[in-house]
C-alpha cells in the first residue's frame, strides 16, 4: 500500500494531533510501513473554559447524552489556571468534541494495527483490515478538516457576521463522512459473514471472522456514537444561528466567506468545459496507441502534481484502457477527459467472489477533492455471479458530465461527500447506485440489466445511518427502464424495485422522472427483516411513465408520494448541496445549474 508523507494537523491554537501517514487509496500491496502509528496528543482546556450548563444544554439534543457528557468532562483539566481570556462558546464544545473523537479514533487505529500479527487470517479478512485503516485514515483527515470549518465559522472577530448556513452545511457534510468511513469498516467485515459459506469452502485455512468482526465493532462503536452527538451538536447550533439571524437582520447583508467545496469550480473551468474535448488544452494525454504522453491512465495520474491550486487536466485519447485507476487524496482538482462514451473507454473486473473487498474493486477510484470528469465510460466487467463489483467509487466532492457507467451489482458507490452527475448513464442490477453521499443525478439514464438467477434489481440503496446526516441520493428528471436487449420474457424472472433501505434512515427522493413498465408495483422493498421502515425518507413527487402508479406502494410511515414543492425544492441542488445554486450557475459544466437545466428542458 502506498503512502503519503508524514502529516501533521494542526487542529487549532490548543489541540494538536499528529496522525501516521494518510494511505493514498491503492491496496494493492501490504507494505507494513503505513502501519506505523506517531503520538496523538489532545491538549486540555482550563476546567473554567466552558460552563458546565454549555455542555448540559449541548448534550441535551444528542443521542449519546451520557457519552456526551464523559466525552466533554475528559476535555477539562481542573489542574490547569482558571486564568482565560476567551468566553466559552458552544463552538468550543463541539471542538472539545471532535478533538476527543480524533482521539478514540487514533486509539482504535493502534488497536486495528494489531490484528495484522494473527497468523490464521485469511486474505479476504486482511483485505478487510486494510479497509479499516484507510477509513480511519480517513476519518481523522476529515475531522480535521471539520476542525478547520469550526474557526472559519467563528472568526477572531465578533462582529464579522455573516449567514453560516453553507458552513454549516460544510461542517455536517464532513461528519456524515467521517461517520460513513466507520459503517464502511464494518461493512467490510460483514460481507464476509454473509458470504461465510462461499469463502469456506474456498479458504482451508480456520477463520476468525466472527471474533474478529466483534472485536472491530467494539472498537468502532464509541466513534459512531461521539460523531453521531458531534452532528447533533451542529444541528443545534446551526439552529440557534438560525435564530439569531432572524433577530438581526443586518446579518443576511454580510459577505459569507467562500465554501470550501461550493467555491472550486471557477471561470477557467467553466470554460474548459464548455469547450468540446477535441478543442481543450490539457496537461498531459494519455493515448493507449503511444500518440500522448502516457499510454496509462494510471501513470498520468501518478504524474500529476500534488495539492494543486489550479486544474490539471488529463487528455484519454479514445480506446479501451485496462487499467484499475485511483485518484489519490493528494491529487486535488483532477480532471479526466475523454473522447466520448464508448469512445474512450476505462474497464475493470475486480469482484468480490475473486477476493477484492466491495471497497476496493473498483475500476475508477475517486478520493482526490474537487474531482470532475466528462466523456468516459467506465465498466466492470465481472458478471452478476461474481457479486459485488463496482465500476465507480467516489469518496471525494466530485461532478460527472456524460459519463457510462456499467456493471452488474454496485455498479456506483456513491461512498461519501457531494457528488452531482449530469447526463450520465448508469446500468446495473442489484443496488447499483448506493452509498452515503449526498449525490444528484440529473437527467441521467439508469439501466436495469438481467439480475443472477434468483436475484431481483433494487436501483438505489441509500446509506444513512443518522438522521442528522445531510446525506443522501436525489433523482431528478431521469429515466428509469430497461436494458436493451432485456426481453419481457426475461423480465418476468425477476422484480425491479426503485430501492431499499441499506441503513435505518435511508433517504432517496426521485423527481420527475420517467419510471418504466418494469418497476414494480410496490416501488420499494425491505433490505431484510429487521429493516427499520418507520425511519426511511422514500419521495417521489411528479413521476411519469406506465411505472409511476403509486396506487399499490409500500405503506411505510416514510414513505411519501407527490407530497409538496416544499419536498421538491429539500431535495434540489441549492438545497441538497447545501447553497450550491450560486456555485452550479458557473459552474465547470455548462448544463450543471438548476436555472440552465431548465432552459435546456
Amino acid at each position: 500500500m502506498s503512502t503519503t508523507p508524514l502529516v501533521f494537523l494542526a487542529l487549532s491554537i490548543t489541540t494538536l494531533v499528529t496522525l501516521a501517514p494518510f494511505v493514498s487509496g491503492d491496496n494493492d500491496s501490504a507494505d507494513d510501513d503505513h502501519h506505523q502509528v506517531g503520538p496523538v496528543e489532545v491538549k486540555k482546556y482550563p476546567s473554567s473554559f466552558v460552563h458546565p450548563s454549555i455542555i448540559k444544554n449541548a448534550c441535551t439534543n444528542t443521542f449519546y447524552p451520557s457519552l456526551c457528557h464523559a466525552t466533554l468532562s475528559s476535555s477539562l483539566n481542573p489542574a490547569t489556571s482558571k486564568n482565560t481570556s476567551v468566553t466559552p462558546t458552544y463552538h468550543h464544545v463541539l471542538e472539545f468534541s471532535i478533538n476527543q473523537t480524533m482521539s478514540t479514533v487514533a486509539s482504535a487505529r493502534l488497536n486495528i494495527l494489531g490484528y495484522y500479527g494473527i497468523q490464521d487470517l485469511n486474505p479476504q479478512e486482511n483485505n478487510a483490515l486494510d479497509d479499516c485503516m484507510e477509513m480511519l485514515d480517513q476519518t481523522l483527515y476529515e475531522l480535521g478538516q471539520a476542525i478547520d470549518d469550526l474557526h472559519t465559522l467563528f472568526p477572531s472577530d465578533p462582529n464579522s457576521g455573516y449567514i453560516r448556513s453553507r458552513s454549516y452545511g460544510n461542517l455536517k457534510t464532513l461528519l456524515s463522512a467521517a461517520m460513513t468511513n466507520e459503517n464502511t469498516c464494518s461493512d467490510g467485515f460483514s460481507d464476509l459473514e454473509a458470504d461465510s459459506e462461499y469463502l469456506d469452502s474456498k479458504i482451508e485455512q480456520k477463520s476468525t471472522r466472527t471474533t474478529l468482526k466483534q472485536d472491530i465493532e467494539k472498537l468502532l462503536t464509541p466513534i459512531l456514537r461521539m460523531i453521531s452527538n458531534c452532528l447533533a451538536m451542529t444541528n443545534y447550533m446551526e439552529t440557534t444561528t438560525h435564530q439569531e439571524t432572524q433577530q438581526n437582520p443586518r446579518l443576511l447583508f454580510n459577505r459569507m466567506p467562500e465554501d470550501r467545496f461550493l467555491a472550486w469550480m471557477t471561470v477557467a473551468d467553466r470554460k474548459i468545459m464548455k469547450r468540446s474535448p477535441r478543442r481543450m488544452r490539457p496537461n498531459v494525454t494519455v493515448a493507449i496507441d503511444g500518440s500522448g504522453n502516457y499510454t496509462a491512465i494510471s501513470e498520468a495520474v501518478k504524474m500529476a502534481p500534488n495539492m494543486s491550486l489550479s486544474r490539471y487536466v488529463i487528455h484519454i485519447k479514445a480506446g479501451i484502457y485496462k487499467d484499475s485507476v485511483v485518484i489519490p487524496r493528494e491529487k486535488v482538482n483532477l480532471m479526466l477527459v475523454g473522447d466520448g462514451m464508448n469512445f474512450t473507454v476505462i474497464t475493470g473486473s475486480k469482484n468480490f467472489v475473486d477476493g477484492f473487498s466491495t471497497f476496493t474493486s473498483a475500476t475508477l477510484t475517486v478520493v482526490g477533492d474537487k474531482f470532475l470528469a466528462r466523456d468516459l465510460t467506465i465498466i466492470n466487467t465481472s458478471g452478476p455471479e461474481k457479486h459485488q463489483a463496482v465500476a465507480l467509487r467516489v469518496t471525494s466532492n466530485a461532478a460527472f458530465y456524460h459519463c457510462e457507467i456499467i456493471s452488474y451489482q454496485d455498479t456506483l458507490y456513491a461512498h461519501s461527500l457531494r457528488q452531482f452527475y449530469r447526463e450520465c448513464t448508469i446500468q446495473g442490477t442489484i443496488d447499483f447506485i448506493f452509498g452515503n453521499a449526498a449525490a444528484i443525478f440529473q437527467n441521467c439514464l439508469i439501466l436495469v440489466r438481467k439480475p443472477g438467477r434468483g436475484q431481483n434489481n433494487m436501483v438505489t440503496a441509500q446509506g444513512r445511518q443518522d438522521p442528522n446526516q445531510n446525506t443522501g441520493i436525489s433523482l431528478q428528471n431521469c429515466t428509469i427502464t430497461a436494458a436493451l436487449g432485456l426481453t419481457m420474457a426475461e423480465r418476468s424472472n425477476f422484480s425491479t424495485f426503485l430501492g431499499r433501505p441499506w441503513r435505518n434512515y435511508s433517504r432517496t427522493a426521485i423527481m420527475k422522472s420517467f419510471l418504466g413498465d418494469l418497476i414494480h408495483p410496490q416501488g420499494w422493498c425491505k433490505w431484510n427483516e429487521y429493516s427499520t421502515l418507520e425511519t426511511v425518507e422514500y419521495i417521489e413527487y411528479m413521476n411519469f411513465g406506465p411505472g409511476s402508479d403509486t396506487r399499490q406502494r409500500v405503506n411505510w410511515a416514510g414513505y411519501r408520494s407527490n407530497y409538496s414543492e416544499d419536498i421538491e425544492r429539500q431535495f434540489t441542488v441549492g438545497a441538497f448541496l447545501h447553497g450550491a445554486d450560486d456555485w452550479l450557475e458557473s459552474s465547470v459544466f455548462p448544463l450543471f445549474g438548476t436555472s440552465q437545466a431548465r432552459r435546456m428542458q
